[in-house]
C-alpha cells in the first residue's frame, strides 16, 4: 500500500511519543525503511517536523516550471514545422524570365520540384499533427516521422516517355542510397526509443 509521506509525517508526534498503536507503528516503521533518509531526518531531534514538509509554494513554482517548458516545446515544435512548410511551399514557385518566358526553377528539372513538393506536404502533415500536441513530442515519434519521410523518399518517381523513372534509383543511386540509410537509422531508432519507453522489456 503506498502512504502519502504527509500521512506518515502526522503520524510521527504518536510514534515517537509511545502512544501509537501497533498498527501505527508497523505503518511508519515499513516507510522508514523504504525511506531510510527519511527516516534519519524524522529522528534528528533538532529537526521540527515542519521541515520534513515540502512547501506548497515550491510544489506550484516547480509545477509551473514545467508547465511552461512543456508549453515553450510544444510551441517550438509547431513553430519550426509551419516555417519550414511555409518555406519548401513557397521554393516550389520561384522562377526566373529566359528568353521572354518564365521558367519555374523547381520544374525545369523535373525530378527537384517532385522532390521539394513531398518535403513540403511532409512539412505540412506534421505541422498539422503538432498542433493537437497537448504534451512534448516525444522521441520514438520523431524518429518514426523521420523514418517515414526517408522511406518515402525512396519511392518517388516520375513519368518519361511512358516509362516509370525512379528519382534517386536511376543510372546514379547514390542519393537512393543514401536515403536508405538515413531511413534504416531512423527506423531503428524508433523501435528502440519506442522499447525503451515501454521499460526495456
Amino acid at each position: 500500500m503506498k502512504v502519502e509521506r504527509e500521512v506518515i509525517i502526522d503520524l510521527l508526534p504518536a510514534y515517537f511519543s509511545g502512544e501509537a498503536s501497533a498498527a501505527t507503528r508497523a505503518l511508519v516503521e515499513d516507510y522508514f525503511r523504504e525511506h531510510p533518509e527519511f527516516e534519519k531526518t524524522a529522528r534528528s531531534a533538532n529537526r521540527p517536523l515542519e521541515s520534513l514538509k515540502v512547501p506548497v509554494a515550491a510544489l506550484d513554482e516547480a509545477k509551473a516550471k514545467l508547465v511552461f517548458e512543456r508549453a515553450r516545446q510544444i510551441t517550438e515544435i509547431r513553430s519550426s514545422m509551419l516555417w519550414l512548410a511555409v518555406c519548401f511551399t513557397l521554393m516550389l514557385g520561384l522562377f526566373r524570365i529566359q528568353d521572354g518566358k518564365i521558367v519555374w526553377i523547381m520544374w525545369s528539372k523535373g525530378s527537384t520540384g517532385i522532390v521539394f513538393a513531398c518535403v513540403a506536404v511532409f512539412f505540412w502533415l506534421f505541422y498539422l499533427y503538432s498542433r493537437r500536441l497537448k504534451t512534448p513530442m516525444r522521441t520514438h515519434s520523431r524518429y518514426l516521422w523521420g523514418a517515414i519521410l526517408y522511406t518515402v523518399m525512396l519511392f518517388l518517381f516520375t513519368i518519361k516517355d511512358r516509362k516509370i523513372v525512379w528519382l534517386f534509383w536511376g543510372q546514379d543511386p547514390t542519393a537512393g542510397i543514401i536515403f536508405a540509410a538515413v531511413g534504416v537509422i531512423n527506423w531503428i531508432g524508433f523501435f528502440y526509443q519506442r522499447w525503451k519507453a515501454r521499460g526495456g522489456e
